[in-house]
């Protein structure tokens, strides 16, 4: 729920066509009259001027009382951030300052004369991107205390847009003028990326990696908290008998048993359909490794490299990573492209020698992110989904990315942009012996 808006209400008026012919033949009118020297025609003439504008100033003052009355606009939108295609609801209330206690509420017993908002609409301005493109089916309560719009949204794409101001729309009585009162502001509503749910085999993701090291050798229970030597590693921290057994100094990670991190590379198309295809894919996947009890990152375009202390809660780890999806934005070139890229597959290169897990989203991918990316394979718990274009040419050279990966030690498959989601998933987890 958003607090009352500042006092900052505005108003533009207009004449309506009846307002302009009533004028403008009060004007023909009376100079008729002046020029036949007729006063009751120059009284006519004067009398429809002289309406026209006690109209206007009936306007100014009645927009005056209201702004007076009436100066904030409590906007609720829930849930809050959005998330696409999923519904929300928007409701705006206007009620008079001092009518409202601390909560928000009204005081009861409060009541004003129901003249005042007898007659006004109102509506407000909503992004296309928050309201699916199509009309608004608003529903208005009036009563002597306040005036209420409800309507539902229904977001279609990933980001922040515009809602609002209210609009109060109103007239004189006799229609000759005519007022739209903007009452509160504008803000910016956060929509998620479409999730789909992936939670039910994200623990198996985990358990597996947790049983997989080069060689597909079974690991002993130390092996699952255990990394090789870095040098500056503390020497009290090196596993003897797991170093002895491996033929190699390994060190105890700094990971708790059970919650092995994941790191999520995302590689940003230049194309806006296929970026938020990657943007949904990868946080679905995130938030089902974060489900199972795991933490975990996004990499990729102007994504921080920092994991989510292992302190927040699963809510509030959850509430982060989607933060960072909001304001992802296309590549500006493919170069650009491919300079986060790398960055990102150095970032998790250092991260899987600690024994992160790491899940990739990827277009096909260049020489110099293929280097950064390969070695990551060696640790045998990296996962990849190459998204291949609709052309032969874009499925060829995703089948090609997939090959070499596979031969890095990835597990990895090609996908279309129109997959589902969950059954390529499924059929990542499930894939065979690699190549």
């Amino acid at each position: 729920m958003t607090p009352p808006s500042s006092p900052d209400a505005s108003s533009t008026t207009r004449v309506t066509s009846r307002g302009i012919g009533l004028a403008v033949a009060g004007i023909a009118i009376g100079a008729l009259g002046v020029g036949l020297a007729n006063p009751p025609l120059l009284y006519v003439g004067v009398t429809a001027v002289a309406i026209v504008m006690v109209s206007a100033l009936w306007m100014f003052l009645s927009i005056h009382t209201f702004l007076l009355r009436f100066p904030f606009a409590r906007r609720e939108v829930a849930p809050l951030p959005l998330t696409v295609g999923a519904p929300g609801r928007v409701t705006v209330s206007i009620a008079p300052a001092h009518a409202l206690d601390g909560r928000g509420g009204l005081h009861p017993g409060r009541r004003l004369s129901r003249s005042i908002t007898e007659g006004l609409d109102i509506r407000e301005q909503a992004a296309a991107e928050l309201t699916g493109g199509a009309g608004t089916k608003a529903t208005v309560a009036r009563t002597p205390d306040s005036l209420a719009l409800s309507y539902p949204l229904l977001p279609t794409k990933r980001g922040r847009w515009p809602l609002g101001p209210a609009i109060v729309h109103s007239s004189d009585p006799f229609g000759l003028i005519l007022a739209d009162t903007c009452v509160g502001g504008a803000e910016l509503i956060p929509v998620w990326p479409a999730i789909v749910d992936l939670t039910a085999t994200a623990g198996a993701l985990m358990g597996h990696a947790d049983r997989v090291v080069i060689g597909a050798r079974t690991p002993s229970p130390d092996d699952a908290s255990l990394r090789d030597y870095r040098e500056g590693d503390d020497l009290r921290r090196v596993h003897w008998k797991s170093s002895a057994r491996r033929g190699e100094m390994l060190v105890r990670s700094d990971e708790r048993a059970g919650r092995r991190p994941a790191t999520v590379i995302l590689d940003l198309p230049r194309e806006a359909v296929p970026l938020e295809w990657t943007i949904s894919t990868g946080a679905s996947i995130a938030l089902s490794v974060l489900a199972s009890g795991h933490p975990v990152r996004l990499l990729g375009g102007a994504i921080e490299a920092d994991r989510d202390d292992n302190s927040s809660s699963p809510a509030v780890a959850r509430v982060n990573l989607l933060n960072q999806t909001l304001d992802l934005r296309p590549p500006a070139s493919a170069a650009s492209a491919e300079k986060d890229l790398v960055r990102a597959g150095r970032e998790a290169a250092v991260s899987a020698q600690s024994g992160d897990v790491t899940l990739g989203v990827f277009e096909p991918l260049a020489a110099d992110a293929l280097s950064a990316l390969l070695g990551i394979g060696d640790h045998g718990r990296a996962w990849a989904i190459v998204r291949a274009d609709g052309d032969p040419g874009g499925r060829e050279a995703a089948d090609s990315t997939v090959t070499t990966l596979r031969r890095a030690g990835w597990r990895a498959i090609a996908v279309g942009a129109g997959d589902d989601v969950s059954r390529m998933w499924t059929t990542l987890l499930t894939s065979g012996d690699l190549e």
